[in-house]
């Protein structure tokens, strides 16, 4: 987290301290960073800024996530509006049951964001 955002040689400091973001005056000490955000409750979670993914790194701008969740908290995530809900395509899929591109390919080929979600593959486009 601070590398990426303050060390300019740090691979991943384009996609973060170019862009703006920062960590907190309060989180350059990691007993402090412990203090407000604890240990990952589990094996397999890192640091995800949420609900802003485009704010900084500080008090209830954070949580621990899984690499899933971590996926669509993305600025390239494509966002789809239906019946007062708003999730990634990913998240339609996942909801739907459709395999994984099946909702993007439908996108890409002019169909409208409802038809895309809720009409139902034939038959082998499922897992």
């Amino acid at each position: 987290m601070l590398q990426r955002c303050n060390d300019a040689q740090c691979k991943a400091y384009m996609d973060y301290g170019a862009r703006g973001v920062k960590v907190c005056d309060r989180w350059m000490t990691f007993e402090n960073f412990l203090a407000d955000v604890g240990l990952p409750p589990q094996k397999g979670l890192t640091l995800d800024r949420y609900p802003n993914n485009d704010g900084n790194y500080e008090p209830g701008n954070v949580r621990w996530a899984t690499k899933k969740e971590q996926a669509n908290n993305r600025r390239s995530s494509r966002m789809l509006d239906f019946n007062g809900e708003t999730l990634t395509v990913a998240q339609w899929e996942d909801r739907r049951g459709f395999r994984r591109g099946l909702i993007h390919c439908r996108l890409q080929m002019g169909w409208t964001a409802e038809r895309a979600i809720t009409q139902k593959p034939r038959y082998g486009q499922t897992d």
